[in-house]
């Protein structure tokens, strides 16, 4: 336990970093942000010089405040650790050499960074605060709302009020563009290693198909009772869960078992369970 959740503290302050170095190195020098608390910590920084450490640690403190009242400390407390050292990681990197020299370059990195430090620490289940802490307190009240359209909501209203206050669509458009890709690619990670392939397979020799995936592969399978509508005949499909990796031995097995074999091969997006994801 003590050791799970040291490795999960290590991951959240890496996916701090990570996040705070794709803030400053890329985006917020060039009035680019990833909508919502950052928009309006890019603002600020720009037209009164508020460091971005400071709006972010202000604004999540008030945050914080309003959904111990309506969320419970064990959400809050959930959510602190990741948001103070996002805001810690602002400041200590706040010095570090900009990149001005590209507007597109800037968005595609700064966006790949940030989603990939957002990624790190969503996947530690910890949270960069801002508008997903935001988004469930507003939940709480518009419960039949997806909390994910409640997010893109706020980050896209801080967005366009970002264009909007420095009077430029470029600003506007380069910002849903790193909102996109840092969307894209934390998605990316909080499902990479999860992803799984699901085999159905029809055949004469399922008890030495099955045999074989368990004593080669120590996966499982399950049969299930079929009937085919134009044979009239009842058989029995297996059904098993692989890894990609596992995907072509094993199909490579089951075309050597029963070269008639008839295989279904779906993509399984998350699967938890034995040999697989586990949560505890």
């Amino acid at each position: 336990m003590i050791k799970n959740a040291f490795k999960e503290q290590l991951l959240i302050i890496l996916g701090a970093l990570t996040y705070a170095l794709g803030t400053n190195m890329f985006l917020a020098p060039n009035k680019i942000s990833g909508g919502g608390t950052s928009a309006i910590a890019t603002v600020l920084l720009h037209l009164f010089g508020v460091h971005l450490s400071v709006t972010n640690i202000v604004i999540n403190v008030i945050l914080f405040v309003l959904g111990y009242k309506i969320l419970g400390k064990y959400i809050v407390f959930k959510n602190l650790t990741g948001t103070l050292y996002v805001s810690v990681f602002l400041e200590v990197t706040r010095k570090i050499s900009v990149f001005s020299d590209d507007l597109m370059i800037a968005t595609i990195a700064g966006g790949m960074i940030v989603g990939i430090g957002v990624g790190i620490t969503l996947k530690a289940e910890g949270s960069t605060g801002g508008t997903d802490f935001a988004g469930l307190i507003i939940k709480k009240f518009l419960p039949h709302i997806p909390l994910a359209y409640t997010i893109l909501f706020l980050d896209l209203l801080g967005v366009v009020i970002a264009g909007f206050i420095f009077n430029s669509f470029i600003v506007a458009f380069y910002s849903g563009l790193a909102l996109y890709i840092a969307a894209k690619i934390t998605d990316f990670i909080l499902s990479y290693g999860d992803s799984a392939k699901s085999i159905s397979v029809f055949s004469d020799k399922n008890d030495e198909i099955y045999k074989c995936i368990v004593e080669k592969f120590e996966r499982g399978a399950t049969g299930i009772y079929c009937k085919g509508m134009y044979s009239n005949d009842e058989k029995i499909m297996l059904y098993c869960i692989v890894t990609p990796k596992e995907l072509p031995q094993i199909v490579s097995y089951i075309k050597n078992i029963d070269n008639r074999a008839f295989i279904v091969i779906n993509s399984a997006r998350e699967v938890i369970g034995e040999g697989f994801k586990h949560i505890d």
